[in-house]
């Protein structure tokens, strides 16, 4: 049967008995998750280069590691902690050695997600948007590693928290809670360290499209609030 046909869980189990001798199966997960798996990690660290460095390291420790995967039907999500955890990873050396830091930042229009690339009216507005993704790196990278984590399954990765639940191996009630304490965390450290971007970035005024100054859109760092419908704790 044609890989690009099977679920998965298919592909997984194919892995784990055909590998290394045969890698098709593995070769069409790759082909499915390579750009999920590098625009979920350059969300994170803002940086094309170091995101297609952590994209391939993820995916190599994907190939090693499928074998003791217990759950196949789980991969999508196991391979998302995965990234998520290299991603965060990243950050921490980063945070402890500045000066081993990427040069060159990706700019907002180099994003994959095109719908999050904003058009700026001014080149300092541009800096303070650089700045404020900065500190909320530096926030994420100051939390406990779990609550950074679910913070990231579940606002960047939009993971439903049946999903997190099972990837965690914890009770919904469990993750409920600890996500409500984790957004607590962020709101806390993100007052400290990033307020002032967060306040220079809103207070500056956008041209419209009839030429009039209109109030730039609210920089909406981690967790986004939006609504939804189903899934409130």
């Amino acid at each position: 049967m044609d890989e690009s046909m099977l679920s998965d869980a298919a592909l997984v189990m194919r892995c784990q008995h055909e590998l290394p001798e045969t890698t098709r199966s593995f070769e069409e997960l790759v082909r499915r998750y390579t750009q999920r798996i590098y625009t979920l990690v350059f969300r994170i660290v803002a940086n094309r280069e170091e995101a297609e460095d952590i994209t391939q390291d993820v995916l190599l420790k994907a190939y090693h590691s499928l074998p003791q995967l217990k759950h196949p039907a789980q991969f999508s999500t196991w391979l998302y902690r995965m990234a998520t955890n290299a991603a965060l990873d990243s950050l921490e050396r980063r945070r402890r050695h500045p000066w081993a830091a990427p040069i060159e930042q990706a700019s907002e229009q180099a994003q994959p997600s095109p719908a999050a690339a904003v058009s700026l009216a001014h080149p300092e507005e541009q800096l303070l948007r650089n700045e404020l993704r900065d500190c909320i790196n530096t926030v994420l990278c100051t939390l406990e590693r779990e609550q950074a984590q679910i913070l990231v399954m579940r606002e960047l990765e939009e993971l439903s928290y049946d999903d997190i639940a099972r990837t965690l191996d914890v009770s919904l009630g469990a993750i409920k809670m600890r996500l409500h304490r984790a957004r607590l965390a962020f709101q806390r450290l993100f007052l400290k360290l990033c307020s002032h971007y967060a306040r220079v970035v809103r207070s500056r005024p956008r041209p419209g499209r009839s030429g009039q100054q209109r109030p730039s859109q609210q920089t909406q760092p981690l967790p986004r609030q939006r609504q939804r419908k189903k899934e409130q704790p």
